[in-house]
């Protein structure tokens, strides 16, 4: 009686440890989907800001194709190498 009881209790302790081992890589599966989705959402919102930028402004570019900004005062700027702002002619 003794034996069996131990035995159950070994038994019971390897379903549990099993059952929270596949509940962890369950979790972890699914936390690593979101993570992907939410990197892949990020990607498409700067895909869809930079073609929106590019449609207002006419694809503006830098001379050396920097990409181009707007300030509050709607002119247009790019930053040079040193990361200086560069306010380009509006003629």
């Amino acid at each position: 009686m003794r034996n069996t009881t131990i035995w159950g209790i070994v038994a019971g302790a390897a379903a549990v440890t099993a059952m929270l081992y596949y509940k962890r890589n369950e979790v972890s599966e699914m936390t690593g989907n979101l993570k992907n989705s939410a990197r892949n959402l990020g990607d498409r919102l700067v895909e869809y800001g930079t073609e929106l930028k590019d449609r207002l402004l006419n694809n503006v570019k830098g001379p050396n194709g920097e990409p181009v900004y707007l300030d509050m005062y709607d002119r247009q700027f790019y930053e040079n190498e040193m990361g200086k702002r560069v306010y380009m002619d509006m003629n």
